[in-house]
């Protein structure tokens, strides 16, 4: 669950980077920021249950976006693996599971 935490830090901190950006150019951000995630527990953690003792390490990342979540200007909602269109950029697939990402993000 390491990775899905840091992943998650790094995508918030861009995540509100853009939102600044943004709102500097003039064009209006409407929060909250949607966040989606594949792994349910990762969640339960950001929405607020405590970290449990062999995460500790990865608390000041964990922190970091439970703060924004808690204040509303990030929304962690669960998408299901198969989902996950940022999938189609990070990982090779076979031809078949290409085209289904292909799908999902309207390029054909």
């Amino acid at each position: 669950m390491e990775a899905e935490f840091v992943a998650a830090s790094q995508v918030a901190s861009e995540l509100l980077g853009l939102s600044e950006l943004l709102g500097e150019l003039g064009v209006v951000v409407h929060e909250p920021i949607l966040m989606h995630v594949d792994n349910q527990a990762a969640i339960k953690q950001l929405e607020g249950e405590d970290s449990p003792g062999k995460a500790k390490h990865i608390d000041v990342r964990v922190k970091f976006v439970k703060d924004f979540v808690q204040k509303g200007v990030i929304v962690v909602e669960y998408c299901e693996s198969r989902k996950m269109r940022v999938d189609l950029m990070t990982k090779s697939f076979p031809a078949p599971r290409l085209g289904e990402l292909r799908e999902l993000v309207s390029l054909e």
